[in-house]
């Protein structure tokens, strides 16, 4: 089950900062927070907020108030006074320090963690049409603030939390209703907030990078296509048409331009009525200019291929399976395509040419077959092949059981942070907020 940052959760992703062998304090960097004999440098706590407010930044549509800043601020300092108490409770126990095969141990997990981020950064570069060499990812992914020595002491971090949940707040139990609060409150909302209402954004982070959601926007159907390429010649021979088109793009391109002057400019409306006018009429150009060259098209591909059609549709009709007509004539053989649960598509997907979204959903019922659909990618049959359930995600047994280790930890980290407040006392605590910079 993929992880989700919740508000109670201690160590953030801040944590993956903590990259620096020692805390020795230097004119050049003072300490910001001290609890007891542990000490973070300024440095240290602020590449924390850096890292914080950049996370948030990149998942708001609008800037970071300096009010929301400044509660990050706060909410860093807390997070390193946290980590320091734990140290200090740790080190009285005798639990702080780690054998040499619990490090190896810790090690060999924080680099499948490193390949996992690898992976996902490579396959989102992929996605957006990044065609990335091994050494652009992972400059990527470092910049980002991920590498091994970061990603292992985020693990330190963590596994002194869980000594510590382990020692003084582990016979915490957990409810049914607790539990579904929980995957509602953390996993099922955020992911309804952020994709019911924004198609693009769902298939550009969910659909376009094989991610995991936990909530699926209503209106979408699975398709497979049978993808014919264009016989040689044919899109040569459409030169004419193709330069007809590219100058009503940039004659409607001009007019929209003018258009949007104007309106910027003018004190009087009835000043844009002849702009509009031009505008209009340069659109229905364009329009026109993109009928004509898909009708050329289609004229001069349709002779070409028909056999190969009418052969198609033979088989088709003698009851053939659409996935092994696939695997012997289409030139789109994808896993999704061919083994996987088909393209997803949407009346607001992006992807898609408009003729390809339009035919997919005119289909009635699952095992419909399209006539032919003709796109800049190629002559398209498209199967129906059923629909993406919509909604909540129902989760399995197997994610059932992760779900109740999240919950579970998170109620205690939650018990953990109460704790804080009774140690807090017993423990010189030196904080600098003002010295954090944002």
């Amino acid at each position: 089950m993929r992880g989700r940052a919740h508000l109670l959760i201690l160590f953030l992703v801040l944590i993956l900062v903590l990259s620096q062998p020692a805390w020795a304090e230097v004119a050049e960097d003072p300490v910001c927070v001290r609890v007891g004999e542990f000490s973070y440098p300024l440095s240290l706590v602020q590449k924390s907020l850096d890292s914080l407010i950049n996370m948030a930044q990149s998942q708001s549509e609008e800037s970071l108030t300096d009010e929301e800043k400044a509660e990050m601020a706060v909410n860093v300092i807390d997070n390193f006074v946290g980590i320091g108490l734990v140290e200090a409770k740790l080190t009285e126990e005798g639990k702080h320090d780690f054998s040499e095969q619990e490090e190896e141990l810790l090690r060999g997990a924080a680099s499948s963690r490193y390949e996992e981020i690898w992976q996902s950064v490579y396959k989102m570069m992929q996605a957006n049409d990044m065609d990335a060499t091994q050494e652009e990812v992972s400059k990527a992914v470092a910049d980002e603030g991920y590498d091994m020595d970061n990603i292992y002491r985020e693990y330190l971090v963590s596994e002194r939390q869980q000594r510590a949940i382990e020692l003084y707040v582990g016979d915490i139990p957990i409810t049914r209703d607790e539990l579904d609060e929980y995957y509602e409150t953390q996993y099922v909302a955020p992911d309804r907030e952020r994709y019911k209402d924004d198609i693009p954004r769902y298939e550009r982070e969910i659909l376009n990078t094989d991610s995991e959601s936990f909530y699926t926007p209503e209106g979408y159907r699975l398709v497979r296509q049978i993808l014919l390429n264009y016989p040689d010649g044919v899109i040569e021979s459409l030169k004419r048409e193709q330069a007809d088109v590219e100058r009503a793009v940039k004659n409607a391109n001009e007019k929209m331009a003018a258009l949007t002057q104007m309106v910027l400019t003018t004190d009087d409306w009835s000043n844009l009525d002849a702009p509009k006018a031009e505008y209009d009429a340069a659109m229905e150009a364009l329009k026109e200019a993109k009928l004509a060259y898909m009708q050329a098209r289609r004229d001069a591909t349709m002779p070409l291929i028909q056999d190969r059609l009418d052969e198609i549709d033979e088989r088709l009709s003698a009851g053939i399976d659409f996935v092994t007509l696939i695997t012997q004539y289409s030139a789109d053989t994808s896993e999704r395509n061919v083994t996987g649960q088909g393209y997803p598509l949407h009346a607001l997907s992006e992807g898609w040419p408009e003729e390809f979204i339009s035919a997919g959903l005119a289909l009635e019922k699952v095992g419909d077959v399209s006539e032919p659909v003709l796109t800049e990618k190629g002559v398209h049959i498209l199967c129906y092949v059923g629909d993406l359930p919509a909604g909540d995600h129902v989760l399995t047994e197997h994610e059932e059981e992760l779900l109740e280790q999240s919950a579970l930890h998170a109620s205690q980290v939650e018990a953990l942070e109460a704790l804080f407040e009774k140690w807090k006392p017993h423990y010189d605590i030196e904080t600098h907020p003002e010295l954090l910079k944002y």
